[in-house]
């Protein structure tokens, strides 16, 4: 099993169940960027309506034409925007006027907008609507895959168990020379195994498009040129010179030049990578437990008619 395929088997059952429900890692953060900075008289929640009467709760930081904008609400979202990205830092005076700046902004489209009616349309409701779904779907999986673990011993036995399939893929950088006839390949061997230079022969005699290279074809990989040919390279060492063999365009002789890749890292590279992937497939295997459950236990009925 290639590095690949069984990443992709580890990381592909809670990314599809993460799709399916309809939110990405991250909404939650991403949520409180964009929702409405400041208390709307219309659509703010009770306790930060600025209607008569009405106690803001919290520390107000500012006002956009009577909504309030608290200042643990401000340094929630700054927060907030610090997690989407660590390279961003809002610690100066100036760059907190700039962010508030930025909120008030946002605050006075999002009041414009609502003037305009725009909040009644159904695109816009449906869209909101969406976004509720996602944000329900992705606080049940996490209070659902709340205190799983990956301990130690099995990021080991996974490591014991996976370990080559980690190793980058060997390459070898390979020489040829292709001649025309059996008798031209086997004159061009006799040279070579008395002390010729294989690139030297290759510029001379080889009747490929590599010959002026000295046969230099670089770094290849199981499957980059057909089977012969996979078979002659891959049974040599470095420095050995194959025999010769048919292929496409004549009759080939090879040279193993270098060898790269197919080096196993160590488990602490890997650690990190190997627990993340067994948590995820974990809270995968979690979350199909409860959906599976849900399907079994709901009445579902399906007009499959309407789906031709």
């Amino acid at each position: 099993m290639s590095q690949n395929k069984k990443t992709k088997q580890i990381y592909v059952g809670i990314f599809a169940i993460i799709l399916a429900s309809g939110f990405l890692f991250g909404c939650e953060q991403i949520q409180s960027m964009f929702q409405p900075s400041l208390a709307s008289s219309k659509a703010a929640s009770p306790a930060l309506k600025q209607e008569a009467g009405d106690q803001v709760q919290g520390t107000v930081l500012a006002k956009v034409n009577g909504d309030v904008i608290t200042l643990e609400s401000f340094e929630e979202k700054i927060k907030a925007l610090e997690a989407l990205d660590p390279g961003i830092k809002i610690k100066s005076s100036d760059e907190k006027k700039g962010f508030l700046n930025d909120l008030i902004t946002q605050e006075l489209v999002v009041q414009e907008a609502k003037a305009r009616g725009i909040d009644k349309k159904k695109e816009v409701r449906d869209a909101i609507d969406d976004f509720r779904n996602s944000a329900f779907a992705r606080q049940l999986i996490m209070d659902e895959t709340k205190g799983i673990t990956v301990e130690p011993s099995e990021i080991e036995a996974f490591y014991k168990q996976y370990k080559k399939e980690f190793a980058a893929p060997e390459e070898l950088r390979v020489r040829e020379i292709v001649a025309s006839s059996e008798a031209t390949a086997k004159e061009i061997l006799i040279a070579l195994l008395q002390g010729g230079d294989f690139a030297a022969l290759a510029k001379e005699r080889s009747i490929s498009g590599s010959a002026s290279k000295g046969g230099d074809l670089g770094f290849v990989k199981p499957g980059d040129k057909f089977e012969n040919f996979d078979k002659a390279v891959w049974s040599l060492d470095q420095g050995q010179v194959s025999p010769i063999f048919k292929g496409p365009d004549g009759f080939y002789i090879v040279k193993i030049e270098d060898k790269k890749g197919g080096v196993v890292p160590a488990m602490s590279e890997v650690y990190d990578q190997i627990k993340a992937g067994l948590l995820q497939q974990k809270q995968a295997e979690r979350i199909k437990g409860l959906t599976d459950k849900l399907k079994s236990d709901a009445k579902i009925e399906i007009k499959e008619d309407l789906l031709r």
